[in-house]
Order: C-alpha cells, then structure tokens, then sequence
C-alpha cells in the first residue's frame, strides 16, 4: 500500500536548531512526501534555513508558512494547529524545531502503522540530549521507566486514556509519533485548551474516543534538554495541564467507564493540587488557596497526597526550607 507521508514543523526563531531538525527528516530512510514549517512570526534566519534545505532536497516539497511581520504572533499552540492542518498526507508526523530524528524512524512509524491498521498512531522511545546535541543517556533510560514506557513492549495498546492517566508523564511523545491524519482530523487535530501539554490532552483526546495505539521500545529520537524550552515553566505547564484536564472532564467525563472516569477525576484532583504548589511557590498563595476547594466542590470527598499537601501548608504558612 503506497502512502503519502507528511511532516509539520512547527518554529519560532530557532534557526539554530531548526536547520539540524529539518536535515534529520530530510535524511529519514523513508523520506518524507512533504514537510510544512509554520513559523509563528517571520525573521530572516529561519527562511534561510527553509530555502537552504529546500535547495538541497530538490525531491522533496517544502512548505513555509509564515506570518507578515515578526509582530504578527499566533501562539505555539495556533502554530501547532496550523502546522497540522497545512499538511495533505495519509499519515503525519510533527518534530520540534529542536528535536531530530533517527534515520529509521518514519520507515519503522510507517510500517507498524500499515501492519496495525485499528491503530490511530505509532509512538516510539526516544533519547534526551544537550544543547550540543550530546546524548543523555541516564537521563533517558530514567525517564522511561518514570514514564512507564521501560515496561512496555512493541505493539499495539488499546488502553492509551487509562496508560496516559495512570503513569507520571506522557507515555506516548508527541514528537516520536506518527499518525493517520484522518484521526487528527476526526478530533480537531489539537485540543481547544492545555496549551503548553498540547501532546498530552492529544493523547486524551485519541484515547478518550476509544482510539488505540501502537509503541515501539526502538529509541527512534532525540529531544533536546535547555533553557528556551516550554517545559522549563513550571507555573505555565501545570496551569495548561489543570486546565486541559478540566476541559476533558467537562466535555468526556460522562462518556468514560467507569474505571477511566475515576482515573481522570484523580488525575485532575493531583493536577489541582500541583496548581495549587506551584502558584504558593509563586508567592500567590490566596489563589493557591482559592484552587484547593475546586476538586472537592466539584467532585466531592477526596485525600490528597499528605507528603504534597504538608508542602502546599509549609509554602502558605512561608517555610522556604522544606523541600518541595
């Protein structure tokens, strides 16, 4: 079965990086069809980078969308929406601007993806690395096993709502995936709120309407670990996390089991009080306050975590030596 197979990119002012993200797909032992890179703003390096590599891979067709101006910003969640939704292929994949590949992966995503075809997507394991790009592989093996994904084997699960739920991170990586697009399509491509977890409430999404999925423990990729990056804001991320669980319960939350019903409303529950430390942690502690009632209001009795909650008092009541 011949298929066409697209990338989107979504950047904004990383040509640094970008040009090894576009060379490593460029390089995949199953080139791509197509690449779209959605630049959110527009500066010079970035389509230097675009026309440089466009130069160079003649065979194949490389989008770049851009806005008029660099003060022309539609956020990295609207990117990322604009990035998938400028695709035209059967399946599609979306790598970081500094994130690469390695060169198997979209002939491995590919072929697990046509081999399992009740599967939504095919998600693999993958390295962390530096900003030299050296590989971090402590790191990596340790964030596997915190994740769930060192107990995994290759193969299809049909059990992606619960697995995202019950494990600490996201099990399935958005950026060592490869999905059909009609799927994407089908559930609005990204998800309306979680802005900075866009890959965690997509999973949700998928695994909410009873999609499965496929992983594979090959170690397909390596994401890159440095300052610029989202996930080093800890008050943004587990405010998007908060409010993308909330939206899931509001909008799926009568659909589920009743096993991943009470997995969500857990998860949403330890989400809230996670908000609630860090927003104490910012010094904001009457709104730390005010977050903390929201659970139990909403979905009755529930036990936090004692050790999490002494650390939400001991932030309110202004002890900065405990350790949180």
């Amino acid at each position: 079965m011949s298929v066409k197979i697209s990338v989107a990119v979504p950047t904004h002012k990383r040509a640094h990086y970008l040009k090894e993200t576009l060379l490593s797909i460029c390089a995949q032992t199953r080139a791509p069809d197509e690449i779209v890179v959605s630049e959110d703003g527009k500066d010079g390096p970035t389509g230097e980078v675009v026309r440089d590599i466009r130069a160079r891979y003649p065979g194949i067709s490389i989008k770049h969308i851009s806005s008029i101006s660099d003060d022309v910003r539609i956020g990295q969640l609207g990117n990322r929406q604009q990035a998938f939704r400028a695709t035209t292929g059967d399946f599609v994949a979306m790598l970081d601007d500094d994130d690469v590949w390695e060169p198997q992966f979209l002939a491995l995503a590919s072929q697990a993806l046509l081999a399992h075809p009740d599967s939504a997507f095919v998600s693999s394991n993958h390295y962390f690395m530096d900003e030299s790009g050296r590989r971090l592989s402590q790191q990596s093996h340790d964030f596997a096993a915190y994740c769930g994904r060192a107990e995994m084997r290759s193969g299809p699960y049909d059990d992606v709502l619960s697995r995202t739920l019950r494990n600490q991170a996201c099990v399935f990586s958005l950026q060592f995936s490869l999905f059909r697009r009609g799927t994407l399509e089908q559930i609005g491509f990204f998800q309306p709120s979680g802005g900075l977890v866009p890959d965690y409430m997509l999973m949700l999404a998928l695994g909410a309407r009873g999609l499965g999925g496929c992983f594979l423990t090959e170690y397909l990729g390596a994401c890159r670990v440095h300052a610029g990056q989202q996930t080093a804001k800890r008050l943004e991320n587990v405010k998007s996390k908060f409010e993308g669980l909330a939206y899931m319960v509001h909008v799926h939350g009568v659909r589920l089991k009743a096993e991943e019903r009470r997995l969500l409303v857990k998860k949403y529950r330890q989400t809230v009080l996670e908000y609630a430390i860090a927003l104490a942690h910012d010094k904001q502690r009457s709104a730390a306050v005010r977050m903390m009632t929201r659970p139990f209001n909403r979905f009755g009795s529930a036990i936090p975590s004692p050790r999490r909650l002494a650390v939400l008092v001991a932030l309110l009541l202004g002890m900065r030596r405990l350790r949180h």
